[in-house]
């Protein structure tokens, strides 16, 4: 698979006051702005050695009885994607980029001059995630690539014990539909045991460094409360910061490259906590049903106490965007909402006199990730749940809104995921930095027997679209059996070249 040329896209000329007065020192007063879990029968551990592979295996585990009839379409793309990665944007007709150009900064999570805080140009808003660099020769293909990084269970196919994969998504787009043998990198190391457990939001600092939640959304886990982090150049797991958690877990985190720090919901007490992204100290907590904020640990009577906050009350997907922390609320009878609350200042402790209910989600699943694309859309993927602790499939979706006079406006459902239309989204969203460029969604039965059975990422066109146009990437490379459920978030690190993603408005 060849490198495209560089997308060419310009920095936005900013200074830096405006640029802090935006994400941190400027905030306006509200009225202005604004049942049982999945055992997939694994144990811990792993023997595979470290996995740079494009060709599929033959297991022909059987898979969990996930029905449907699918699309009859079957295709005749190759999947190899050998195109000259020219990178070209033509901008006409039905003509998209796969993804982007060279990326210059890729291995050293640089990007020219820098923001405020620890962001590169590219994340001067507050979005932020440089590109790891580890010093694997397996991992040397992978260097100065676009990629996509995906947390999931234990995957039924002959593919090893690991729990994250990262997938090589640059070339020239290859043929729609049909399943893309997309290059893979994991490591035997990256399982459940070295984890602590399950683990489902990721997220990355601006050099490179990767950070995982522990997560119950596949049942019940044995790491709950410790955030782990994956070093950039070693690959190797470490303990971040340990919460108050004896059994819920947490739902998502995300860095501000701003404040330098990480925010992590809770789902035992409700809280969003506010890591320093050096020590893993407490900075902050915020309670999102009382707007209570301490500076440092809460001291919540009577927690923790091993119960799941209530619904309503339970924050899931985080993400920090121009001054303001943009947060999901996990609803009961379907209330799922969006919620935003600004920053007091360049700290990035929330102010809760500036929360505001942003807008009530479609649909009856709870938002488990949300995104904020290069044309300044927001992206949210919900996840399929029955209980607290038990996922399902086949009911969820990705929408975008776009921000018009004020408020965020639902867009429709312009990304359909999977074959089974529209609702096989399994709760992981981003998106590459290049306007012809893709949006990255994880999902289930996205080729449905016509002729594979293809689980894990799509890559769509900006411009919206189902299958039929996008790129469908079965992440264990056994396109015989289903890994329903499987695939969890996903995240692409931001190129240092390119534009920042825009403000609301």
């Amino acid at each position: 698979m060849t490198i495209a040329n560089s997308s060419g896209i310009a920095a936005a000329s900013l200074t830096l006051s405006s640029i802090l007065c935006l994400v941190a020192g400027c905030s306006p007063s509200p009225d202005e702005r604004f049942s049982a879990g999945i055992d997939d029968g694994t144990e811990d551990g792993g023997t595979n050695s470290t996995t740079n592979t494009n060709s599929t295996t033959n297991s022909t585990t059987n898979g969990d009885g996930d029905t449907g009839d699918g699309d009859p379409d079957t295709g005749d793309g190759d999947g190899e994607g050998d195109g000259d990665g020219d990178g070209d944007d033509s901008g006409s007709g039905g003509t998209t980029k796969f993804d982007l150009g060279v990326i210059g900064d890729a291995g050293e999570g640089t990007g020219g001059p820098g923001g405020p805080g620890s962001c590169r140009e590219s994340e001067i808003y507050g979005a932020a995630g440089g590109f790891p660099a580890f010093e694997d020769p397996a991992y040397a293909d992978f260097l100065d690539k676009t990629i996509a990084i995906v947390t999931h269970r234990v995957q039924s196919g002959n593919f090893g014990q690991h729990l994250m994969t990262i997938v090589d998504i640059s070339g020239d787009p290859p043929p729609p539909s049909v399943n893309y043998l997309a290059p893979l990198y994991t490591r035997p190391t990256w399982n459940e045991a070295n984890f602590g457990g399950r683990i489902f939001g990721i997220t990355l600092d601006s050099e490179g460094n990767i950070y995982v939640a522990p997560s119950t959304v596949y049942g019940a886990t044995q790491n709950t409360s410790t955030i782990k982090k994956v070093d950039r150049i070693t690959g190797e797991i470490s303990n971040f910061a340990t919460l108050p958690n004896n059994g819920p877990a947490m739902g998502n985190l995300n860095y501000d490259c701003v404040s330098e720090t990480i925010y992590v919901s809770n789902h035992e007490d409700g809280r969003i906590y506010q890591l320093d992204v050096y020590s893993g100290d407490i900075v902050s907590t915020y309670h999102h049903s009382t707007g209570n904020v301490t500076m440092g640990p809460a001291n919540d009577m009577g927690e923790p106490n091993g119960a799941f906050a209530p619904l309503g009350q339970r924050p899931w997907a985080v993400q920090s965007h121009a001054g303001r922390l943009y947060y999901s609320i996990w609803g009961g009878n379907g209330a799922n909402t969006v919620w935003s609350v600004a920053y007091q200042n360049a700290n990035g402790v929330p102010d809760p006199a500036t929360a505001k209910m942003e807008f009530q989600v479609p649909g009856s699943q709870p938002v488990s990730d949300l995104s904020f694309a290069h044309d300044g859309w927001m992206l949210i993927a919900q996840r399929t749940m029955s209980s607290d602790m038990s996922t399902g499939a086949h009911q969820s979706t990705t929408y975008d809104y776009d921000y018009i006079n004020g408020d965020w406006v639902w867009q429709g459902t312009n990304y359909v995921v999977g074959e089974l239309m529209p609702y096989s989204a399994a709760g992981g969203v981003d998106h590459d930095f290049d306007p012809g460029g893709y949006v990255w969604m994880t999902g289930d039965a996205l080729d449905f027997y016509t002729p594979n059975v293809v689980y894990g990422l799509q890559g769509t066109p900006y411009g919206g679209g189902d299958i039929n146009n996008s790129t469908v990437i079965d992440l264990d490379q056994e396109i015989v059996s289903q890994d329903k459920t499987a695939y969890g978030d996903v995240e692409l690190p931001i190129p240092g070249d390119v534009s920042p993603v825009p403000p609301p408005g």
